[in-house]
């Protein structure tokens, strides 16, 4: 059977080296466990780590010694029951074929071998319990392709979930096997590297093939597994945070080949509410736009790290919740030690779930509501930032909390469809945060959208390289912006003047004059001053554009290289000189408007999370863009996610992120002559409570007439009338942990 068509996941992992649990486990439990959550899907792993089998009669692993489990018959179990049955299989991590073919590893340039587990970092790796097995390796013939086809053949699922392949184009993550060196020099007549140089056509070359790889494997893996069920999906592990955030550029590569991502969000606590959002747009994006392609979220049911203990009741709520309210399908995963230790999150998961089914139709039939566009690159990820991808994500993130804040309805756009026309026309406004990387095809296509009536928001070093490596030497759509590039200026501080640049019909009417941009260095060690939170770039309006640029905030240098008030040598300086360095644009390009900052402003907001850089961000876009077709008056701990209906209406997830302790404790960085700590520097609290807002009122633009809101989560309707001007305000009174407004057409 297909899967369900919202999925609603249990996966249940049996995962250590002597199998604690894993006589307790069968399948009569794991179908008693599935029908208590509400779930309609059940993810299981075929093979663990070690090489051993959960079914029985296989002629390539040896079967688990004390697992009772056998798969092919919980399959059978859950179809009649009406649950989905997803395998995991061809895990890279296998114990068995390394005891076996020691050769067959991903090894690093050392020889090591490239492990999944944790050691110490002055730690040697021994008999490793987890080592990666290398695709390029004999495995892929003689257990790979035989495993997903056995595995297929014996519980005839109805997807199979690949949990990636860890196969890693970083130099210190990249296999250097016998196998890798002998098929790069097949293929490309180059050697693998010796070292990390980007400026290295064998470096450059090897990153991209190694991507090639693991997208060639995914390909043949897939082709095998139809040989036996002809309609089986296929999912893949991207791992959206994870492994430096490399797996998503497989998964956009895979598109062709994959049914769906598989967004594991193992980092959930450590990253606060908005994270499980993120990666599931970014995903969605990924795999391009066919809405048959699904996002599968993970929500672990135990606690950060702490397996046996299940984390607060509302922690497991609001997360499931976010990823529905995002896009996403929920996966709710638990481990042997936690079902017998401490199961009481089951609890919290079979209230949701069941929350979750009972507005199904609804959820199946919405439609995103499209306004702004968040451009997110791979590109740019991997090569215009390479040694420090996680000061692209931080920009891009910034802008996703930003627009969340400010309950403005968001999505991200992938490379791939920066060069579509028909899909960039569907937005009124798009961010390109710090978008380094930009194709000469994207540049047309967004020139033209821009003519046409769109609003571009550009950050930092827009499009200043190209796919091919080559530079513009100036920022991408530079007759659109209205200014010419003059380099990057590594300021350490500065500021930006809002008064300086004139007054602009109030547009920064009740904000502070000037806006400092910069922060102290958390390494600490040779530099007091972080070194992309004070980068600037120097533009200059273009003399052909003078007409129609205006400058909305004007350079302020910093008086000092840092501050000497409160902690000497980590504080912000005070202001300095005043210069004619523009450090926001806005320009008027046929029907459309663009808006250029200097810095980063995006990994201030992600970092800092002060409200006047979403000011900042914020006036112009509305002031150009226009209010969007629905947004939301409440505090901005409340999560707004507006879909269409179709056939009419609107469906509104509100998910309120006010908690009373859910925060995380950072450290400040180190210096010289240090002492012994205050505190441990690192602490996650959880969710323990969800503060109720007194009020949230929905505004949105619909067909006149009458309709009805209908409260999906705490029951009850009201009738409403949207009059000639098109206009509908809606006051919710009273939002507890979560609600779903379905705005219906009462006729």
């Amino acid at each position: 059977m297909p899967l369900p068509r919202l999925v609603r996941a249990l996966q249940v992992n049996i995962e250590d080296p002597f199998g604690f649990y894993a006589e307790e486990i069968n399948e009569e439990r794991i179908v008693e466990l599935a029908e208590r959550v509400h779930a309609n899907t059940v993810i299981m792993f075929a093979r663990d780590a070690w090489g051993r089998v959960f079914y029985r009669g296989s002629r390539l692993y040896p079967r688990h010694p004390r697992s009772p489990l056998d798969l092919e018959r919980l399959s059978r179990m859950l179809r009649e029951r009406g649950i989905s049955f997803v395998p995991m299989a061809v895990h890279t991590a296998n114990r068995h074929i390394y005891r076996l073919h020691p050769s067959w590893a991903q090894r690093t340039i050392d020889g090591e071998v490239v492990v999944l587990e944790n050691i110490p970092l002055e730690e040697r790796v021994r008999d490793p319990h987890w080592p990666q097995i290398c695709p390029n390796s004999p495995a892929m013939e003689e257990y790979f392709i035989p495993e997903i086809m056995e595995v297929v053949e014996k519980t005839k699922p109805d997807a199979v979930h690949l949990d990636s392949f860890r196969y890693l184009p970083d130099l210190t993550k990249a296999c250097y096997c016998s196998y890798c060196r002998a098929r790069f020099r097949e293929e490309t007549g180059l050697d693998l590297p010796p070292r990390a140089n980007p400026e290295d056509e064998a470096y450059r070359t090897a990153w991209e093939w190694r991507y090639q790889v693991a997208v060639r494997s995914i390909a043949r893996l897939r082709e095998a597994a139809r040989r036996v069920k002809g309609d089986v999906a296929l999912f893949y592990n991207n791992h959206p945070a994870g492994w430096a955030g490399r797996g998503n550029r497989v998964v956009e590569m895979a598109r062709e080949y994959l049914d769906g991502a598989y967004a594991e969000g193992t980092e959930t606590e450590s990253r606060g509410p908005g994270f499980l959002t993120f990666i599931t747009k970014l995903s969605r994006a990924l795999l391009g736009r066919d809405p048959s392609k699904r996002v599968l979220t993970t929500r672990n049911l135990f606690y950060f790290l702490r397996v046996p203990q299940s984390p607060p009741a509302p922690t497991i709520r609001q997360g499931v919740r976010e990823i529905v309210a995002a896009g996403g399908e929920p996966v709710a995963v638990t481990f042997s030690s936690h079902l017998f230790t401490d199961p009481r999150s089951l609890d919290a998961l079979a209230e949701v779930y069941e929350e979750i089914d009972s507005m199904e139709d609804y959820l199946a039939s919405r439609l995103p509501l499209r306004y702004l566009a968040v451009a997110y690159s791979t590109f740019t990820h991997d090569w215009m930032l390479h040694p420090r991808p996680e000061y692209y994500i931080g920009e891009v993130m910034g802008f996703t909390l930003m627009a969340m804040h400010l309950h403005l309805p968001w999505e991200f756009i992938a490379d791939p469809e920066l060069e579509d026309p028909s899909i960039l026309g569907e937005y009124k406004a798009l961010v390109a945060a710090s978008l380094g990387v930009v194709s000469d095809e994207a540049e047309e296509t967004l020139r033209g959208w821009v003519s046409s009536g769109g609003v571009l928001v550009a950050t930092h070093q827009f499009g200043y390289m190209r796919r091919d490596f080559t530079y513009r030497h100036s920022l991408a759509l530079g007759d659109a912006l209205g200014i010419c590039f003059e380099g990057v200026q590594k300021l350490g501080y500065l500021y930006y003047d809002l008064e300086a640049a004139g007054a602009h019909g109030g547009l920064w009417e009740g904000m502070p004059r000037l806006i400092p941009f910069g922060d102290h260095s958390t390494a600490f060690r040779r530099d007091r001053r972080d070194p992309m939170l004070g980068e600037s770039v120097k533009v200059a309006v273009s003399p052909r554009c003078s007409g129609n640029v205006r400058v909305l905030a004007k350079i302020r240098l910093a008086r000092r290289a840092w501050g000497y008030e409160y902690t000497l040598g980590r504080s912000t300086p005070p202001p300095g000189p005043l210069t004619e360095m523009p450090g926001i644009t806005e320009s008027s390009y046929g029907d459309g408007h663009a808006i250029y900052y200097t810095v980063r402003l995006g990994l201030h907001y992600d970092r800092l999370g002060h409200p006047d850089y979403a000011s900042l961000f914020e006036r112009p876009l509305l002031r150009r863009a226009g209010e969007p077709p629905a947004r939301l008056d409440a505090p901005d701990t409340v999560q707004f996610e507006p879909y269409l209906l179709r056939g009419g209406g609107m469906l509104v997830h509100l998910v309120n992120h006010t908690y009373n302790q859910r925060f995380l404790d950072a450290p400040i960085g180190a210096a010289r002559q240090p002492l012994p700590p205050f505190d441990p520097a690192y602490s996650i609290h959880p969710i323990r409570r969800v503060i109720e807002v007194p009020s949230a009122t929905l505004h949105a633009r619909l067909e006149p007439g009458d309709y009805l809101v209908r409260r999906l989560v705490g029951g009850g309707e009201e009738r409403v009338r949207v009059g000639e001007d098109g206009r509908l305000a809606y006051t919710l009174r009273g939002l507890g942990e979560y609600e779903v407004l379905a705005v219906l057409p009462a006729g």
